[in-house]
């Protein structure tokens, strides 16, 4: 019969190596010796006897940022066993030594493949500011720098890097995926494996696990680098977020609001200078609002699938922007309406209601990114003296009037204007996609004209627009 005991430390130098010390006793009918190891230290043995084998090694980053609570299993190669041998699996060390893990491992084999594996948390280090990078990666303008950073934007596993792994990982930004559903969340490299073309990971099958060998050294190391899918512009390690400056948006407060009302809310960007990328997590009071559904604002290319509405019915909206780096000048401006939210009111509500959106970094982490990759912690700074109404009048020159509004069925527009002339009316989709439009020639005074195009239309929300060589004037439309 025969026990063994196994006492890991593991202990930081400063300005050194780190340095794990272990310590196996076997204890057994032949009283086999105590025998100590440290990391880059020689094994001494008692005369007559032989080394107790040891691995070790270090989970880190490309940035050398230790890895903490990933599992390590050692599994023993039957083929060079001389009797039988369990899998033993360990979690890599916490702080301060982050990564660290060892093993003794079982006497009767000589041989082990050590596997690393983590699969939680997915949306760590993973941001809309990464989708920017893979972006200008797929386009030529801005290659990855490093073979790791490539193996990391490869979310859909597919061994290449494709805009499908921009649209997964905006699905798991969004809360569509909860996970990626062809990837796991780390991916670990060998790290003493050489990549054969230094321009492509995805030439050969990189090593993702590494089998030792004691019989010829009882003590072998095996570090992995570990790479976060997703994640290529290195900021995984989440307290790097505590340091981040801030810039704001601005959401208008509501008025006192009847139920049944419908209201449509502007969410402004209110920060200081141009923005290159966002990603944004709002909650607001499901028991007293409704989402009827987001519509465009001053953004291009915003559409339906830049939101995440997985979850609206429990008051949480979820949404990313990133500017076309291909198109010059493309950005988030101060004072831009990034989008806007219609609701439908379900219980009366007063001024000194609270607020009708909220910024949520548990809905989704609120941030943003300018040219230059400079982080920003996206929070609410509305005006106090902003406030939801009925929209202004358009200038005196023409005012325009849509109603019924909510409608079932047919709406119409009704234009007043102080000059004739020629005018162009239309109804858009919720994010500009042309519903009807029509040519009108306007009298001095009120004209009204139907859309009877608009009674086929779905529910939703949709723009109207009417525009004259010498005014303008545009409102949303709620479909019931």
């Amino acid at each position: 019969m025969k026990n063994s005991i196994c006492l890991r430390f593991i202990k930081a130098l400063p300005g050194h190596c780190l340095l794990a010390f272990a310590v196996c006793v076997a204890v057994n009918l032949n009283a086999r010796a105590i025998v100590p190891a440290a990391w880059g230290a020689t094994t001494q043995a008692r005369p007559g006897t032989l080394p107790d084998p040891q691995i070790r090694c270090k989970l880190a980053t490309e940035a050398e940022n230790g890895l903490s609570n990933a599992d390590v299993t050692l599994k023993a190669v039957q083929n060079s066993c001389s009797g039988s041998c369990s899998d033993q699996t360990e979690a890599s060390s916490d702080s301060p030594d982050a990564g660290n893990y060892s093993f003794c491992p079982c006497l009767n084999c000589t041989e082990f493949d050590v596997v690393p594996y983590k699969n939680n948390d997915p949306l760590n280090g993973v941001s809309t500011f990464d989708l920017v990078l893979i972006n200008k990666h797929i386009l030529g303008l801005e290659p990855l720098n490093s073979l790791y950073k490539m193996i990391a934007a490869d979310a859909n596993n597919s061994r290449s890097i494709t805009t499908f792994d921009i649209v997964e990982l905006r699905k798991l930004i969004l809360g569509l995926y909860t996970t990626l559903p062809n990837n796991t969340s780390w991916r670990f490299v060998y790290k003493d494996y050489i990549f054969p073309n230094p321009i492509n990971p995805f030439e050969e099958l990189f090593p993702e696990t590494k089998t030792v060998d004691l019989s010829s050294n009882p003590i072998q190391e095996a570090d992995f680098v570990a790479v976060k899918v997703g994640d290529v512009n290195g900021n995984v390690v989440t307290t790097s977020f505590l340091l981040r400056p801030v810039t704001t948006i601005a959401i208008p407060a509501l008025e006192a609001a009847k139920a049944g009302q419908v209201i449509t809310v502007p969410v402004r960007y209110s920060g200081a200078g141009p923005l290159e990328a966002f990603q944004l997590g709002l909650r607001f009071d499901p028991a007293t609002l409704s989402l009827i559904g987001p519509s465009q604002g001053d953004l291009p290319g915003y559409n339906a699938g830049n939101f995440g509405l997985t979850r609206a019915a429990q008051g949480e909206i979820r949404t990313l922007w990133f500017a076309d780096p291909s198109v010059p000048g493309e950005a988030l401006y101060p004072g831009d309406v990034l989008f806007y939210l219609s609701f439908r009111v379900k219980a009366p509500r007063s001024e000194a209601a609270a607020p009708l959106l909220q910024v949520d970094d548990d809905v989704l982490l609120s941030a943003a990114w300018n040219a230059g990759g400079a982080e920003y912690a996206l929070r609410c700074g509305a005006e106090p003296d902003q406030r939801v109404a009925p929209p202004a009048e358009a200038p005196a020159a023409l005012q325009a009037t849509c109603h019924p509004n909510p409608a079932s069925g047919e709406t119409q527009l009704t234009l007043r204007s102080d000059r004739a002339g020629h005018a162009r009316i239309g109804l858009y989709d919720a994010f500009g996609k042309r519903e009807c439009e029509r040519e009108v020639t306007l009298t001095a005074g009120e004209q009204t004209f139907a859309l009877p195009q608009s009674a086929q239309l779905p529910a939703g929300v949709y723009f109207w627009k009417v525009l004259t060589p010498w005014a303008k004037a545009q409102g949303h439309w709620i479909k019931q």
